[in-house]
């Protein structure tokens, strides 16, 4: 340690010893400064001077006029009209030609030409069936200036955001505009007339959206139905214990809920069907069960009797859901559902199917009574039973094939109306039992969810009861105002909603930002990349002015001073103390200079100033060894480092938006770790993101040292043959 400490001092002593040496420390000190200093300056803030860049503007635009719209509108005019008012670019209005060819010769870094029919193709949607976009065009010279054409991207940007605020708030004059001519010219009998004409059509509306809710609240009655009929299936499949393996993927179906109207119709059309599917299914469990009945000689007449009755309940309780079915289906309006001949077939099924099950019934009943009488009728009744039940299922297949021929098209095409399709959840079941429980806990959650379907479809049919309420309230009034001849109420009318009109066309949308961690200018924000990639230059700087070798002089002289042999190691760490010394001395220079002068931005000033420190020592050690090491390779090594942590070391651009291979090399680069650091300095510190950084700088100095130390004395011969290679040249 006393050697590494005399070496230190008698460096400091020979290189303040005389006044060339002095003033080659003290530009090695500032050069890292100035570098700072003046580029963050130069970008402190240059967005604010965009108003400099000159952005031609040229309208051709020629406006519009329609019998609809008697006012002409030209938004191009409009648009240069309020661009005169922003100052954020140098805004020159001019000619289409004088645009473009000043473009060209760098006049103007970029233009902006609003075509002949911009107005037209803008308003569009009063004319057309499909809206066409209205296009602006845009020259840029991206041969003058890398960042210009970007900047001026921006003011393309508000071009096209200056004219969509001003179509907003000319649609808004326009509706004024257009209500106050109408209202100027009520007394015109030809106006009178298109108003009559106009408030015909509003009352036929609002019959039609009567009608629609009248339908969906006929829909949520068959709803109601479907639920009950699935309910009692499951109940005469459970009694009957019959197979009913794929009964219960049919039932699953009706669980799809009914958040939205195309919902609620399409489970209402898929739960009728499947309701029906399961009806029919029960009645093959009613068939096949009687053998089963009837072969149980185990069981008295009394059990046997009762399984029979209780079958004959639950076929007179879908009767009963089939005769609410029907009644529901009478009461659809044929000429706005499903067709009076359709309507026609779908009931003389219905009355099949609940005829049929009566008999049914009745028989189970009759059947029931014979077993507990014990009389020689109860056999014959067996075959009965199964032909009712075999003839029951092929009623209620045939009304659900014409439920899917004529009812279910109609409410499918209801449901496409608002865009949308049911799906259906299918699952498999594994055994007759489990698929019974599984129908008894889906018949539960259906009901649940066919209520909910229910009411989405009434509160559906409210609302628009409620809006043809309100237009049959305004047609009414419009209609007694026209009758009466009194003009002024037809203005009232007219005139009362306008300012509501043009404030929902013109409505404004506000964007609310809060930084996190602000930054006060662009130069702070830029301070990472200009204050140590100049360190770094320092510290190259430094290992090619400096001597990384000790002269024999001066070892011979540090050998006295000790009285014994001096150790590579001490020569080593000893001579690099001159090296850390002008390394803090650049650090606190360039960092208090950008604090003290350029007055950056800085939550943390102290830690700002302790990144430049420890930053600063590891590159001039970086430097140090690999010059020590490697001679001009470790110079060429510094300077390859460099070029790579311009963009490597996130300073300037996101690492994100660069190459996959920078990313890859930007935690292996020093600079990288100062510049995490110094950004918590700068805006605040996140959970430790600082210390972090300091850490995985400091993670460089190991491997350094046992290159100094340990590698450094096999690469002797090695930078002695290339120096001697070198001289050969007499050239380098």
């Amino acid at each position: 340690m006393n050697a590494i400490i005399t070496l230190f001092v008698g460096d400091l002593k020979r290189i303040t010893s005389n006044v060339v040496s002095i003033i080659i420390v003290i530009g090695l000190v500032t050069i890292p400064g100035l570098f700072s200093w003046f580029n963050i300056a130069a970008s402190w803030d240059p967005f604010s001077n965009t108003g400099n860049l000159k952005f031609a503007v040229a309208s051709v635009d020629e406006g519009y006029q329609s019998d609809l719209i008697p006012v002409k509108i030209t938004v191009g005019d409009s648009v240069v009209n309020a661009l005169r008012a922003n100052s954020q670019l140098d805004w020159t209005f001019t000619t289409e030609s004088d645009a473009i060819d000043g473009t060209k010769s760098g006049e103007y870094y970029a233009a902006v030409i609003i075509p002949k029919d911009f107005s037209e193709k803008m308003m569009t949607f009063f004319t057309a069936d499909t809206v066409s976009h209205a296009k602006l065009t845009y020259y840029t010279n991206e041969k003058a200036n890398a960042l210009a054409p970007k900047v001026t991207g921006q003011g393309a940007d508000q071009v096209a955001a200056q004219v969509n605020e001003t179509f907003a708030q000319t649609i808004a004059g326009t509706a004024l505009s257009i209500a106050s001519s109408l209202l100027d010219r009520l007394d015109d009998p030809q106006a009178a007339q298109m108003i009559g004409s106009f408030t015909t059509k509003i009352a036929d509306f609002a019959d039609d959206l009567d009608d629609t809710a009248a339908m969906l609240t006929m829909y949520g009655t068959l709803t109601d139905s479907a639920g009950s009929l699935m309910s009692s299936s499951v109940e005469l499949i459970d009694t009957a214990s019959g197979s009913a393996a794929d009964v219960k993927s049919q039932v699953d179906s009706a669980k799809s809920g009914a958040a939205t109207v195309s919902d609620a119709l399409a489970s209402a059309s898929d739960t009728m069907t499947d309701a029906l599917k399961t009806s029919a299914n029960s009645f093959d469990a009613v068939s096949n069960s009687i053998d089963d009945v009837y072969a149980s000689a185990s069981k008295s007449s009394d059990d046997l009797a009762a399984s029979l009755a209780a079958q004959a309940a639950n076929v007179d309780r879908q009767r009963a859901q089939y005769q609410s079915i029907r009644d529901t289906v009478a009461a659809l309006d044929p000429a706005t559902t499903i067709g009076s001949d359709a309507q026609s077939t779908l009931l003389d099924g219905l009355d099949r199917v609940i005829a049929r099950q009566t008999a049914l019934r009745d028989a189970l009943n009759d059947a029931a009574s014979d077993l507990t009488s014990k009389t020689a009728d109860a056999t014959a009744k067996r075959q009965q039973i199964k032909d009712l039940a075999d003839q029951a299922k092929a009623s209620v297949t045939s009304v659900q094939s014409d439920f899917n021929k004529s009812l279910k098209p109609q409410i499918d095409a209801l449901t496409s109306s608002v865009n949308d399709l049911a799906g259906t959840l299918t699952s498999g079941s594994t055994s007759a039992a489990d698929a019974i429980d599984g129908l008894r806990d889906t018949a539960d959650s259906a009901g649940t969810k066919l209520a909910d379907v229910k009411t989405t479809l009434n509160e559906t049919a409210a609302t628009l009861t409620a809006a043809s309420a309100k237009l049959s309230d305004f047609s009414t009034k419009m209609k007694d105002a026209l009758n009466s001849g009194d003009m002024a109420q037809v203005r009232d009318l007219l005139g009362s909603d306008t300012d509501a009109t043009a404030a929902t066309l013109a409505a404004p949308v506000q964007l609310k930002r809060k930084a996190i961690f602000p930054v006060a200018n662009f130069g702070s924000s830029l301070a990472p990349l200009y204050t140590f990639l100049p360190l770094w230059v320092g510290s190259l700087l430094m290992a090619v002015t400096l001597k990384t070798s000790v002269s024999r002089r001066v070892r011979d002289g540090l050998e006295t001073a000790i009285g014994r042999p001096v150790r590579p190691h001490e020569l080593y760490l000893g001579h690099y103390g001159v090296f850390a010394t002008i390394a803090l001395l650049q650090s606190t220079v360039s960092c208090g200079g950008t604090l003290l002068f350029m007055r950056i931005q800085a939550v943390h000033p102290w830690l700002f100033m302790l990144d430049g420190w420890m930053s600063s020592l590891v590159y001039s050690f970086f430097a140090y060894t690999m010059v020590a090491s490697f001679g001009n390779v470790g110079k060429a090594i510094g300077v390859l480092y460099l070029v790579v942590q311009i963009c490597g070391s996130g300073a300037a651009y996101p690492l994100q938006i660069l190459p996959d291979f920078v990313g890859a090399l930007s935690p292996w680069l020093p600079v990288t770790h100062s510049v995490t650091m110094v950004r918590a300095a700068i805006a605040g510190i996140y959970a430790n993101d600082y210390w972090i950084a300091l850490e995985r700088l400091l993670l460089f100095v190991p491997p350094l040292l046992l290159l100094g130390l340990v590698l450094r004395k096999p690469l002797i011969g090695f930078n002695k043959w290339y120096v001697a290679q070198v001289e050969s040249t007499k050239l380098l």
